[in-house]
């Protein structure tokens, strides 16, 4: 049954990076400062769920003055907020990443990686620096790959990796190759080491990788973006979309939250 959630009521909130947290072209949070600062009056600090490897999570942990537990890699693990291992939920990159290469041979499939790029290639692909795209190439469960071929084969890939207990993942700017794993799992887990009674989840994110984000929380905010209409999570109570992208929505979509927790007119299940 859906109940109003308490002013005092504790919560999480488990933010995407880059597009929703951050710009995608300069990576700034600047616009959502006052949202973050006003989170942190409350004692609530956001939890980093992103496609960014954990140095690069790190990195910008540092950037930013925020300190926390984190999710990295869509997913694929969730260290803690000294940025110790906790727990992974993938099959290591190493373990399968030559085999999806041979069958791009094999079936002659026109793909590009970061396992294929040098770090120059990437810093162009991302606009990331020379010395940030080597933190993204520190990819221990992902691949990012950018599809050049058909959309029929396309799905002859997507069945072929399924072969290797392997899935792809779409992003704001790349197909992930993955093992069985998301966001949304790594949250549940974090919120299921949380004391009682378990905070409740808010959850920020612009594109499909964020999908499983947002449908696992109490209260989604989908970011507007390109492909954020796509995006229909099934499991909240609450659901905002804002009408701003990037960090701007971000601020938007955490200032309408808490509008509403304070009015005492924010439900969940």
């Amino acid at each position: 049954m859906n109940q109003n959630v308490a002013k005092s009521a504790p919560f999480l909130v488990f933010t995407d990076l880059d597009g929703s947290l951050m710009e995608h072209e300069s990576y700034s949070m600047e616009a959502a400062k006052p949202a973050l600062a006003e989170l942190a009056r409350r004692g609530v600090t956001p939890i980093f769920a992103s496609s960014k490897t954990a140095v690069e999570i790190l990195e910008a942990q540092r950037a930013s003055g925020i300190t926390a537990p984190f999710i990295c890699e869509n997913g694929a693990a969730v260290y803690n907020s000294s940025g110790q291992f906790l727990t992974a939920f993938g099959l290591p990159r190493t373990s399968w990443l030559l085999a999806v290469h041979q069958l791009r041979k094999r079936l002659s499939l026109r793909f590009t990686g970061f396992s294929d790029w040098p770090a120059e290639k990437i810093a162009e692909q991302t606009g990331l620096s020379r010395a940030d795209a080597g933190k993204a190439q520190r990819r221990e469960f992902t691949e990012p790959i950018l599809w050049q071929d058909t959309k029929v084969n396309f799905q002859l890939f997507k069945s072929e990796i399924q072969r290797l207990s392997l899935t792809t993942l779409e992003g704001g700017r790349f197909i992930s190759i993955q093992s069985q794993f998301d966001k949304g799992k790594a949250m549940k887990w974090w919120q299921a080491r949380q004391s009682q009674p378990r905070p409740f989840l808010i959850a920020l994110g612009d594109s499909p990788n964020d999908l499983s984000l947002l449908a696992a929380a109490d209260v989604a905010v989908v970011i507007k973006s390109g492909k954020s209409n796509d995006l229909d999570p099934q499991g909240p109570a609450t659901v905002i979309r804002t009408s701003i992208a990037g960090p701007a929505g971000w601020n938007d979509g955490i200032r309408q939250i808490l509008n509403l927790l304070d009015s005492q007119q924010l439900l969940i299940n």
